[in-house]
């Protein structure tokens, strides 16, 4: 029997960052790599499954119908994700996985009154654990040996050189405040502190997550993909590659779909559901902007290459 090939498949699994929270469809990082992709194969197709608020969701029973990719849902998680994807293994060049900071909940990482030990198991158990245990399942559904898995890292949220007047801001976003009766810019060193343990501590547990996954192959086919971010980089810093909060009363949106996005959030929560609204309505608070989405997609198609 002979194998014919219709398409070839690219799928994109993963959360907000492959979803490309507030951003236009030409700016999102699996619709770059997509148009780079198909310059060389007019066969190429997405299959994209990624949407804002997934978790990676191992042992998670939970199952709830998806909705637009821009309101912070956790489900379907990545597991299902993966176990969502119509077509045949056979076809697909390359799957795009990220995740573990929603396991993580965004939220232990910006509350100054969480420990730094506490997140570091949070880490662990998640961004290595859970990942692994993923790409395993990754590996297994989309068997081709032909096939690359790429994996990409999160970046600092907030840094050292972040402007210290709008911390409160993005804690606000998520319903968090800095400690009382201590000096405010104390509070602030602690949520940047755990802002870039973040960062750094969930790369190197993404990467040896990476290494476990080939460890089980002959030849690796699982490749890591690093932005590039820096300090400078992170929201309120001098060249941000990620979205803020505007200056204002309302905590505005900064992103390319505002208007988008606040339709959707109604629909997906009702009126009494306020916070949750508000934080949708600012959901694209600290993650890729254009530039942020550029440099991942550049990353990406660097590790497809290599």
């Amino acid at each position: 029997m002979y194998h014919i090939t219709v398409s070839h498949y690219l799928v994109t699994l993963g959360d907000s960052v492959h979803w490309g929270q507030g951003l236009r469809r030409e700016h999102k990082l699996h619709a770059i790599v997509e148009a780079e992709l198909a310059r060389t194969d007019a066969r190429l197709v997405q299959h994209f499954l990624a949407h804002s608020g997934a978790i990676i969701g191992i042992g998670a029973t939970v199952a709830r119908q998806r909705v637009d990719g821009e309101v912070p849902i956790a489900y379907p998680t990545l597991v299902q994700q993966v176990e969502a994807f119509i077509g045949d293994p056979a076809d697909v060049v390359a799957v795009l996985v990220n995740g573990s900071i929603n396991d993580i909940d965004i939220r232990n990482i910006l509350n100054p009154f969480v420990s730094q030990t506490a997140l570091r198991a949070m880490i662990e158990e998640h961004s290595y654990d859970s990942m692994r245990a993923l790409l395993e399942l990754v590996l297994a559904r989309f068997g081709n040996p032909a096939t690359r898995v790429i994996v990409t890292t999160y970046y600092p949220i907030l840094s050292p050189v972040s402007r210290p007047f709008g911390v409160p801001f993005l804690l606000a976003n998520e319903g968090l405040t800095l400690p009382s009766g201590i000096d405010p810019l104390a509070g602030t060193n602690i949520v940047v502190a755990k802002c870039m343990q973040f960062w750094q501590e969930s790369t190197t547990a993404l990467a040896d997550a990476v290494a476990a996954a080939n460890a089980t192959l002959t030849a690796p086919r699982v490749f890591l993909a690093d932005p590039g971010f820096t300090e400078d980089n992170a929201v309120f810093a001098g060249d941000p590659w990620l979205f803020g909060l505007a200056n204002d009363p309302l905590l505005s949106p900064e992103d390319e779909v505002v208007a988008e996005r606040h339709a959707a959030c109604d629909l997906a929560f009702p009126p009494a559901d306020w916070a949750a609204r508000q934080q949708c309505y600012r959901a694209s608070a600290g993650h890729p902007n254009v530039k942020g989405a550029r440099k991942y997609a550049d990353a990406i198609l660097a590790a497809l290459n290599g």
